[in-house]
């Protein structure tokens, strides 16, 4: 199986309809080179503009790819017996790319690199953003999109908050608001700096924050207490009065 060449980095903003052309594309290849359907973690920017709650809230118009977690797909096809399935799928995200003119990283898995392992009580080592995000709560929330050969489902709204406080550049900040917004509507948290640390270590420990040197759980702290305000100054009367400081999850 050969991959077609299109230019590797993708320039093109992609809006949201441009991104459902994409993946209805892509939902048929990967049917016909699977012979069933795949499921695809995701995160990012795409997250922000296809969630159906998020979009509505988000600033957030265009992203230039889409972030998935390429090891959590290959853990799940080598565990049915297919060994070769992430080259099955960079095929078919290529043949995209090249039908649609793009660059074949308009769908990439890069930030792999930088995602954390973790230990359970067994000591043995495990994806926890995988396992957060594939439990049935998280499937029923928050997945994103759906087609006959295709599902995408997003990270847990925890883990995407604890990824984009790590980078913290460009649309991070208002992306981080939309995600708190949401939680405020679910859960009626009312969000405080100390609120949201709280939320973050304990449900994204395996981001090492207890090894952090000073400087990081300050750093850390200054891009919370930035958000939190730009939060609270986009729509005071959001924030809910049933609000309790309780860590829950959305």
């Amino acid at each position: 199986m050969s991959l077609p060449s299109p230019q590797s980095h993708n320039e093109i903003q992609l809006s949201r309809t441009m991104l459902l052309d994409l993946l209805h594309d892509l939902s048929i290849r990967v049917l016909h080179v699977f012979g069933r359907p795949i499921r695809l973690f995701i995160h990012g920017g795409a997250v922000m503009i296809l969630h159906p709650s998020l979009s509505t809230s988000s600033t957030r118009r265009t992203t230039r790819d889409i972030d998935y977690i390429k090891r959590a797909f290959g853990h799940e096809w080598r565990k049915a017996g297919v060994y070769d399935a992430e080259d099955k799928l960079q095929f078919c995200i290529s043949a995209t790319a090249k039908k649609f003119r793009i660059g074949t990283d308009w769908m990439n898995a890069d930030p792999d690199v930088a995602l954390p392992f973790a230990r359970d009580t067994k000591g043995q080592l495990y994806d926890p953003i995988y396992y957060d995000s594939k439990q049935p709560n998280n499937l029923a929330m928050n997945t994103i999109y759906k087609s006959t050969g295709l599902t995408l489902i997003s990270v847990t709204m925890f883990w995407g908050v604890a990824l984009k406080l790590v980078r913290y550049k460009k649309e991070d900040p208002t992306d981080i608001v939309a995600m708190l917004r949401h939680g405020t509507k679910l859960n009626g948290v009312q969000w405080t700096p100390q609120i949201l640390e709280q939320w973050l270590f304990k449900l994204c420990w395996p981001m090492g924050y207890q090894s952090y040197e000073n400087w990081q759980v300050e750093a850390m702290r200054e891009r919370i207490r930035d958000a939190i305000s730009l939060a609270k100054r986009w729509n005071p009367q959001q924030i809910s009065r049933y609000g309790s400081g309780e860590i829950r999850t959305f």
